[in-house]
């Protein structure tokens, strides 16, 4: 997967904010000033991974990603990241997450699914290794839960929180921040929570300064796409729907083109809207089979697929093997 290089910029200026050695992280992650510089090329994953790996060595702390993520330098991200903070509720702050994370990630790392009086944030955060997994979904959960705490929740609002590795040594930061309904070895990353806390007013919404923001995200999303190769455009709308599979029209909304025009430059490659949609979710299906925390069935859902069956079906066709023939070679 590709991400910006913001990630690395926002690292590297927290580790300086909180006075440790920074180029001593950089140094073992393999990078220089050039490398972090947040309006350079997207890289992949593996060279944030890299970093955050780093991060923990030269602070001597492996729950480092709960400190980096309460960290001043998260202003770096630009408008999105002080959208989220003037949000009216917390439900625009997630919707808002997911809506622009193609600014800074190819595959937004947040979901959320909303059942009766309950709701369910899905993460799937970026991270090649198990360290560099597990720094980022502390991360990412501890946003989560600065958020809902910003918009008043209680102790028994968080009605569980799951993480898909086995307890770490540092488990009672985890008991600190999740309180004691925190389960590891679990499938994937979820923070559940009562859903009316989704519509309670957070507090510092400022109405003006949310809608200035939110025109400037809106126009970098635009200007973002235009800059794409349409492919990349594509596969970004794509992924960024994904497991609800976009219809061309909107794809072609996403990306601020005509559907007709959309289908005639995809022509002239040889190409359709379904093969870059089918594209996606097999590179999406082939992440998650390697990762190894989801059973078949889920992952037939979170890549858009109507049932298991349909999901086999396409994997055969794409590899001439089941999904669990491919996970097990």
């Amino acid at each position: 997967m590709l991400i910006s290089p913001i990630h690395l910029r926002t690292l590297v200026d927290t580790l300086a904010l909180d006075g440790h050695p920074f180029r001593e992280a950089m140094a073992l992650a393999g990078l220089d000033e050039r490398d972090i510089d947040g309006q350079g090329p997207w890289i992949d994953e593996s060279v944030f991974d890299g970093l955050m790996r780093a991060a923990m060595t030269v602070t001597g702390d492996p729950a480092y990603g709960f400190t980096a993520s309460t960290s001043l330098a998260q202003t770096r991200y630009g408008p999105h990241a002080l959208l989220i903070v003037h949000a009216p509720t917390l439900r625009h702050a997630f919707e808002d997450i997911r809506m622009f994370s193609p600014l800074i990630v190819e595959e937004t790392e947040l979901d959320m699914v909303i059942s009766g009086e309950e709701a369910c944030l899905l993460a799937r955060p970026m991270g090649v290794t198990p360290d560099g997994f597990r720094f980022r979904m502390e991360w990412l959960m501890s946003l989560c839960v600065q958020l809902s705490r910003r918009a008043g929740s209680q102790e028994g609002d968080l009605l569980d929180c799951t993480f898909p590795y086995p307890a770490p040594a540092h488990v009672h930061r985890y008991e600190t921040l999740f309180g004691r309904r925190v389960r590891f070895d679990a499938s994937q990353g979820t923070l559940r929570f009562r859903a009316a806390l989704l519509d309670a007013p957070l507090p510092g919404h400022d109405r003006v300064v949310y809608d200035t923001l939110r025109l400037q995200a809106e126009t970098l999303l635009a200007t973002r796409y235009q800059r794409l190769d349409l492919v990349q455009a594509l596969r970004q709308a794509v992924f960024r729907s994904l497991p609800r599979v976009p219809d061309a029209a909107e794809l072609a909304s996403l990306i601020g083109q005509s559907e007709r025009s959309m289908r005639r430059q995809l022509a002239k490659r040889e190409l359709s809207v379904p093969d870059v949609v089918q594209r996606c979710q097999r590179e999406l299906s082939e992440r998650l089979l390697r990762e190894g925390l989801l059973p078949i069935k889920q992952i037939a859902d979170e890549t858009g697929f109507s049932s298991a069956s349909c999901f086999h079906r396409a994997f055969r066709r794409w590899h001439g093997v089941t999904p669990s023939e491919w996970r097990e070679r």
